[in-house]
């Protein structure tokens, strides 16, 4: 199996890029056979949507095949999303409508919110009620909120950060990895072509 972790902050080396790397390894601990793919939106430098891809063609008729390519052989996603003004940023909404052929398609999502301070609620809420309808993602029950996300180090956790907080993020990837291996059989049922949106 095959877990991809994507990173929304629009910042070079951010936060978010960190913590993607962390929960790579915590991916690994449950269970090391699989595999894993690190998408940093900010280094790919995914474009914003639109019908006209005349513009960035390096983008439109390569990059964004192979990374299609890649979500496809996924069968779950972790989305690390930092909080921007009491919202998603731009990158996360932007990538459902990017990756909006398929790849996702009735596949479990985990989303783990970051803040620097004491918000994150807001891209949970956010994300589950306006980024599935034609993306077809299907978002776990559980999420995670990471706050204080400057003081998050596994085994050297700074003040701020509660202690059963690496516990949680261990049971929230264990699920997402077990609703991963008990989805597979679904994709055989998708009808992509007559049920492609959302109503």
């Amino acid at each position: 199996m095959k877990i991809s972790i994507i990173s929304t902050s629009h910042q070079k080396e951010s936060q978010s890029k960190r913590i993607s790397l962390i929960l790579k390894n915590f991916v690994k601990e449950i269970d090391n056979k699989l595999k894993i793919l690190n998408v940093d939106a900010y280094e790919l430098n995914i474009p914003l949507w639109t019908s006209n891809k005349k513009n960035n063609l390096k983008f439109w008729e390569k990059d964004s095949k192979y990374i299609s390519e890649e979500l496809n052989a996924s069968d779950g996603f972790i989305f690390v999303v930092p909080e921007y003004g009491g919202m998603a940023t731009p990158n996360a909404k932007n990538f459902f409508l990017i990756f909006n052929n398929g790849e996702l398609f009735h596949k479990p999502g985990l989303i783990v919110s970051i803040s620097s301070g004491n918000g994150g609620a807001y891209p949970i809420s956010e994300l589950r009620s306006s980024s599935y309808k034609n993306s077809h993602i299907l978002w776990i029950p559980e999420n995670v909120i990471i706050r204080n996300v400057k003081q998050f180090s596994p085994g050297n956790h700074g003040e701020l950060i509660p202690d059963w907080l690496d516990d949680r993020i261990k049971y929230s990837c264990n699920l997402l990895i077990k609703y991963a291996e008990y989805l597979k059989p679904i994709q055989k049922i998708i009808n992509k072509k007559d049920f492609g949106n959302g109503m």
